[in-house]
């Protein structure tokens, strides 16, 4: 016998989700997951820039490597199809040298790779 959670949606319904707006709850996930360079860069781009979890995991190491506090790249949105753009800031370059310097990746590589392969983690769960 399984046992249902009863915080989990009913199959078919809609549920909204409200983004992180406070800054002690901010921070206290940033700290949480500082030993992890990767999740903490993911969290850190999506709080930054407003950025959905699946068009930040489009992104190539080529995209961003050679990026520096003040420039940005254009992302095109899956969900609207609009671009949007995303900005380097100083707290967004620093997870993504401690990221980048952690491993020796290929620049063709998807910055968050799945697991599993080479390719996008977003394809993967797809």
């Amino acid at each position: 016998m399984s046992i249902k959670n009863p915080n989990h949606p009913a199959k078919g319904s809609r549920i909204t989700v409200e983004p992180i707006r406070r800054l002690a709850d901010i921070k206290s996930i940033k700290k949480l997951i500082m030993g992890n360079p990767r999740n903490h860069l993911l969290f850190v781009l999506g709080i930054n820039n407003g950025l959905r979890a699946g068009d930040i995991l489009k992104l190539k190491i080529k995209d961003v490597e050679r990026l520096k506090p003040g420039q940005s790249i254009v992302i095109k949105e899956n969900k609207t199809g609009k671009n949007n753009i995303l900005m380097i800031n100083k707290t967004v370059y620093k997870a993504l040298r401690i990221f980048l310097e952690k491993d020796l990746l290929n620049n063709e590589e998807y910055l968050f790779a799945s697991r599993k392969n080479k390719e996008a983690a977003y394809d993967s769960v797809r």
